[in-house]
């Protein structure tokens, strides 16, 4: 069918011959991701989009996985090809299946039981004499990675402790590791590899000394180099111990981990109170050492060194992550290293380089695959840095008062159930936009996170860039600092300039709001939380309490020393901040570089075309979901071919204005009326064999109440009826087979329970009303036009967004074939 549209208008092309191409499948599910239909896509370092990116990326991380498994010896280890390391069968082993389990092999699957169960059958004499504590600490984050703790505490535990016991404690040394496990000397990369299995140890509920943490943050804050980097050996000579990119790295992470493990609650009173007015800025070797890793920035090699480069990529990703940045300097860490290990990958689907300790396969592949899963975590949320400039950063601005509120927010709710797994926060300078990508990079994550004292100063075109990205989907999260700043005067005001016209405006959430139950069931009164209602949604969301300074304190095993009063606060926090990021993102945040689309040119808004549809205007929110039909339009015009102007045309419901376009488009959240004038003149207008497609955004029960008495007041004899489930306006012959939908649906409401949503498969739910056996009116009460500008939010009954999209383009594609669509390229309407 979609071919005789395209015969009818003088379009036809060999890949429309049965259908619309898949390829719009793949197109759209990128733009709905970050709703962006008319913005210019970034330009990458090298040719190809980020879906494109990301797609040679999951095919890399199949191909270095089965490689693994194909590699992977009787016992359930791994071999070892260099004959410099044979002695770390356990630790190549420990590497293998931690790479697996974070590249989505199921744990379950016979290759890492396997090999789990060769490490814990491991002892001490089984580890090599030289590498106890690489190994050991392989051995704890696998085992930690895997999740079957009831199996494996007791080895967890065991390990730990023996780490924690051979800490060097006096000397240069003080706070490292050496390789085996006795204290005295040691090096920063045993001693990072002890740090991140001591993490991970104590994630999971093993004791760990508050002193280790300490005396490793203190080593590595005063023996940084004046350059910022760091050596591989104790010291800050650098003309003896020079830095190294792969040993920068490990410092940051280093640093980034202790900085959450160390507890100092010095700024709370005796009632658990913290003052929201300390500052918690991060530690200065931070700033320092991104500044080194800026400035010698490669993928290709490892800074300072000339081998060890899977592993200093290894350590970059854990750099960037946990520090939660994106760019060293100005260079996109994971899209740069990303693209490097696509070209370095041998066809058998491994890693390796000659004459080096990475010669071996298993290792070199094991570190290429923990860059490329780890580094792909999903981005929550961007901390907006709206203070550094080009040339001076600004690490302890306002933006940054707690620099581990977002970082703890976010780690805390990667470890709920129900969630994506590896979630996780970056800082967005704002200094860094630009005009044509400003509101793509925003959208690398799903909210944007404003906080401060003071006011925080934006230009007018800055403005105009945050409306942009509310428009398109985003969410913002403004968190005021200190009591006695003008931050809550100064987001109030910014919210007026965002909506200059007065169309939408800070409120008071009041207790029926899904956010005070989205995630945990919280009592509105004794919050106060403000929103900006807009849309399909409350894209906006303020607190002028500061719970930041309780998020910053947030640690996953709480100290023993820790008192009962603040731990309380803190999760009462918490849990707030939970919930504000379930309702933005409905627990499904987008997966990474799933949100950028390679632009052949500039998106330009059409001039009129071929094809033009109304928007009718009524008093029930008729224009809720603004960029909806414009979107839809968008979408059909780049796969079809067919004319479109992109921006419908809202019009007054009278038989003149309506009378020149072949079909229609109404929507709402609110309760409505129109009057009989209106009534004869809509009538009129559907009963030319023309079409209404309308939707109640998201599943608004006042507007289908509404829409349905219009109904009747129209045709009183032709009631709504339901769209049968064979009919073809759901088949490829019309364009996508829609016939088994997904349709989120919001489960009923019980006093002690929280906000739950329901995915339900089925048959589109479809109302229709025919004359002579046309259908005139094409109705879902369930929503359709938030979903197709990604602004349905966890409390929106409707479909998901790419079954939304592909059952509306059908339902167009349909209206426009009953209506014998004969206008010819170039005519104006």
């Amino acid at each position: 069918m979609t071919l005789k549209i395209l015969q009818r208008i003088g379009i036809t092309t060999r890949r429309h011959e049965a259908s619309v191409s898949s390829s719009i499948r793949r197109m759209v599910a990128g733009w709905l991701v970050i709703g962006m239909f008319s913005v210019v896509a970034h330009a990458q370092e090298d040719t190809g989009s980020d879906v494109e990116l990301r797609t040679a990326i999951k095919d890399a991380i199949s191909r270095g996985t089965a490689y693994l498994r194909r590699n992977q010896l009787s016992d359930g280890s791994w071999p070892i090809e260099y004959s410099r390391i044979s002695e770390a069968k356990a630790g190549m082993t420990a590497i293998a299946v931690l790479a697996q389990i974070n590249s989505d092999v199921p744990v379950k699957s016979k290759t890492l039981q396997n090999g789990l169960n060769y490490l814990r059958k491991l002892r001490i004499a089984d580890l090599g004499p030289h590498s106890q504590v690489y190994e050991a600490s392989l051995v704890i984050m696998a085992l930690c990675a895997a999740e079957q703790y009831d199996r494996d505490m007791g080895a967890i535990r065991l390990w730990a402790r023996l780490l924690q016991e051979s800490q060097t404690t006096e000397g240069d040394a003080s706070g490292l590791w050496s390789y085996v496990f006795r204290p005295g000397g040691g090096d920063r990369s045993n001693g990072q590899f002890a740090v991140l299995a001591l993490r991970d140890a104590a994630n999971v509920g093993v004791d760990i000394d508050q002193s280790v943490w300490r005396r490793t943050r203190d080593h590595w804050e005063e023996q940084q180099n004046p350059d910022g980097g760091w050596g591989y050996v104790p010291g800050r000579d650098p003309r003896g111990n020079p830095s190294r990119g792969s040993m920068t790295a490990a410092g940051l992470s280093t640093l980034a981990i202790t900085s959450r493990m160390i507890a100092d609650d010095a700024d709370t009173d005796a009632e658990g109170r913290v003052d929201p007015c300390h500052l918690h800025h991060p530690p200065p070797a931070l700033l320092k050492g991104r500044h080194y890793l800026g400035h010698r920035f490669s993928v290709r090699r490892n800074p300072d060194l000339n081998h060890w480069h899977y592993y200093y990529l290894y350590g970059l990703e854990r750099a960037g992550r946990l520090t939660g940045v994106r760019f060293f300097g100005e260079h996109d860490w994971y899209r740069a290293g990303a693209r490097e290990l696509l070209k370095a990958q041998r066809p058998d689907g491994s890693w390796f380089v000659a004459g080096s300790y990475e010669a071996d396969s298993v290792l070199a592949t094991s570190y290429a695959l923990l860059f490329l899963s780890k580094g792909l975590s999903r981005v929550v949320v961007n901390k907006l840095d709206y203070e550094s400039t080009e040339n001076r950063e600004s690490p302890e601005g306002e933006w940054n008062r707690h620099h581990l509120d977002i970082p703890n927010l976010v780690d805390h709710i990667d470890s709920l159930p129900g969630w994506p797994p590896r979630l996780n926060s970056q800082v967005l300078e704002l200094h860094k936009l630009n005009a044509s990508t400003a509101v793509l990079d925003m959208n690398q994550a799903p909210v944007l996170y404003i906080s401060g004292r003071d006011t925080p100063a934006f230009s007018d075109e800055q403005v105009e860039w945050l409306r942009r990205y509310v428009d398109e989907g985003g969410f913002i999260f403004g968190q005021a600092n200190c009591v006695d700043g003008t931050f809550d005067a100064g987001f109030r005001e910014l919210v007026r300039r965002m909506f200059p016209n007065g169309e939408a405006q800070l409120s008071r959430l009041g207790a029926d709001h899904p956010l005070f139950r989205s995630e945990y069931l919280l009592q509105e009164a004794s919050l106060e939380v403000y929103g900006v209602d807009f849309g399909c949604r409350t894209p906006i969301v303020y607190s002028p309490v500061d719970h930041a300074c309780y998020w910053h304190k947030w640690m996953r095993r709480p100290p023993p020393s820790r008192s009962t009063d603040l731990n309380q606060r803190i999760e009462r926090s918490m849990r707030l901040g939970v919930n504000v990021i379930a309702y933005a993102t409905g627990r499904e945040p987008p997966e990474k570089l799933n949100d950028v689309m390679q632009a052949k040119d500039a998106i330009k808004q059409a001039e009129r075309g071929l094809l033009e549809v109304a928007q009718i205007q009524h008093e029930g929110g008729w224009n809720t979901a603004p960029r909806a039909a414009g979107n839809l339009l968008e979408a059909i015009s780049q796969e079809t071919g067919i004319g479109v102007s992109l921006k419908p045309r809202s019009v007054p419901v009278t038989y003149e204005a309506l009378k020149p376009f072949p079909m229609a488009f109404m929507h709402g959240r609110y309760g409505f009326r129109l009057r009989e004038t209106e009534q004869n003149a809509l009538r009129d207008y559907l009963n030319r064999g023309t079409l209404l497609i309308a939707d109640a955004c998201c599943g608004s029960e006042r507007f289908d109440r509404s829409f349905r008495a219009l109904m009747k007041q129209l045709f009183p004899d032709n009631p709504l009826q339901p769209v049968p489930a064979d009919h073809e306006m759901f088949s490829e012959k019309v364009g996508f087979d829609t016939h088994v939908v997904k349709r989120r649906r919001l489960l009923p409401a019980r006093e002690s329970a929280s906000l739950r949503v329901q995915v339900e498969s089925g048959p589109p739910v479809i109302e229709g009303i025919q004359i002579d056996g046309q259908y005139v009116v094409i109705y879902s009460k369930y929503d359709l036009s938030c979903a197709l500008e990604n602004q349905a939010s966890l409390a929106c009954d409707g479909y998901e967004k790419e079954d939304a999209l592909n059952l509306a383009i059908n339902l167009v594609l349909y209206g426009l074939y009953l209506q014998d669509f004969t206008i010819q390229p170039g005519e104006q309407r």
